[in-house]
């Protein structure tokens, strides 16, 4: 049988039961530093090289039913643990988890907080930090396991760059050792001071957003300029026809007030928003209602579209593979888009451009109110041969007129909805 055995933080985690199971593998594996630190003897230990060849090792030696064996992990082995590694070469039945005291669980304790709802993330290794801004978006609470690059106070100075505000950082630094220290501070101070190379962070909320995140947002408590917001029965329909899913990419092109985002974004669990605006003033709004909201997920790009795309198309180009005549094929990337809305400026090169870099399966919706726009849109999508939908929307809404109502119309709008056909279809 293979057990994977959590040893917690210190010795005083290692229970006489846990300590005996070890004792009595035939074979004894993990990583060097903790092999060592266990006193495994040569003869019996397997030390971690590729995960891959690891796990192989341990079937052949599982197979020979010679005695168990013991797969050995720092803290708890299924939290950003060799536990999650080795669940992707074996079933959940062939192994046997003992778990563990982890570094999320000593510091939450350690600072008296509530762990039940904590998003735990790790930073190791990761380039983008979509994942922490969907955290601070949607959470209370966010634990990071953090690197040499990925320090407290990198990550501190990265929030501060988006603007995050309501929130203040706990540090345990060297956890279960002499040299342990706790440390409860803002972002600001955390920025400016060096820490051990071994932490947790720990992300608090501190200040409720003063508007709540939600569809169908109040257009009176947003930063706006008048005539230059999508309405909100447009942006229920057009998220709807959206289709996004928790993890999808959205880029909202000519965002305006960011109304589109602000409502995606409350959809969006693990996803990232990229709201694009040429204007700087209304860039200005849409990071306003950011803060207004609490939407640290949206990512704000002052610049064209034009601009905006190649640069993405750029970027593609680069990471692509040559084709055979040596011209780079853009390929979409981890960041490419799942989902683009066009709420102003569908030029043909603009949609174009859309195309090339939105993935496989992914949607676009274009409003329109111009019919010179619907018939743009409509002739690159047919040039396209992707499939086409066109909404037309009339909404009234009621108004007082004397003792009664009356319905106000507002101006028809046109929602063009498709979709890029998979790779192979």
């Amino acid at each position: 049988m293979i057990h994977v055995v959590g040893l917690g933080l210190c010795p005083e985690h290692r229970s006489p039961e846990l300590l005996r199971l070890v004792c009595s593998a035939a074979l004894v594996a993990g990583g060097r530093k903790v092999l060592d630190g266990m006193g495994i003897e040569k003869e019996r230990r397997l030390t971690l090289t590729s995960m891959a060849g690891f796990a192989a090792d341990l079937r052949r030696h599982a197979a020979k039913q010679a005695g168990d064996i013991c797969v050995l992990a720092d803290g708890d082995p299924l939290l950003f643990g060799i536990g999650a590694s080795l669940l992707r070469f074996f079933e959940p039945g062939e192994l046997t988890f003992h778990p563990n005291i982890s570094a999320l669980q000593a510091a939450c304790a350690r600072f008296g907080l509530p762990w039940h709802d904590c998003a735990a993330l790790s930073l190791h290794g990761r380039e983008g930090l979509t994942p922490l801004f969907a955290a601070l978006t949607h959470g209370r609470l966010a634990a990071l396991y953090t690197d040499a690059r990925m320090s407290p106070d990198a990550v501190a100075r990265l929030l501060l760059e988006r603007g995050v505000t309501g929130w203040r950082m706990h540090v345990a630094e060297a956890l279960c050792s002499p040299e342990e220290r706790l440390t409860t501070t803002t972002l600001a101070q955390a920025a400016e001071r060096p820490w051990h190379p071994l932490n947790i962070v720990v992300l608090e909320r501190t200040e409720t957003p003063p508007l709540a995140l939600a569809l169908g947002l109040d257009e009176g408590a947003l930063a706006r300029e008048d005539g230059l917001m999508t309405k909100q029965p447009v942006r229920a329909l057009a998220l709807s026809f959206l289709r996004l899913a928790p993890d999808s990419v959205l880029w909202d092109l000519g965002a305006g007030s960011g109304a589109v985002s602000l409502e995606a974004t409350r959809l969006l669990t693990r996803g990232r928003v990229v709201a694009v605006e040429r204007r700087a003033g209304r860039a200005a709004q849409v990071r306003d209602n950011i803060v207004r909201t609490g939407a640290w997920l949206i990512e704000v790009a002052e610049t064209s579209l034009e601009a905006f795309l190649n640069d993405r198309m750029r970027e593609a180009s680069e990471a692509a593979p040559a084709r055979k005549d040596d011209t780079p094929e853009p390929e979409p990337r981890p960041d490419a888009p799942t989902h683009v809305f066009l709420g102003g400026g569908a030029s043909g090169p603009v949609l174009l451009s859309c195309a090339r870099l939105l993935r496989p399966g992914g949607r676009m919706v274009a409003a329109a109110v111009l019919l010179s726009t619907l018939e743009t849109v409509r002739a690159v999508i047919d040039e396209l041969g992707w499939p086409l939908t066109v909404h037309q929307l009339m909404h009234h809404a009621s108004a007082p007129l004397g003792t009664d109502l009356r319905l106000v119309p507002s101006n028809p709008v046109f929602l063009l909805e498709t979709h890029k056909p998979s790779s192979d279809t």
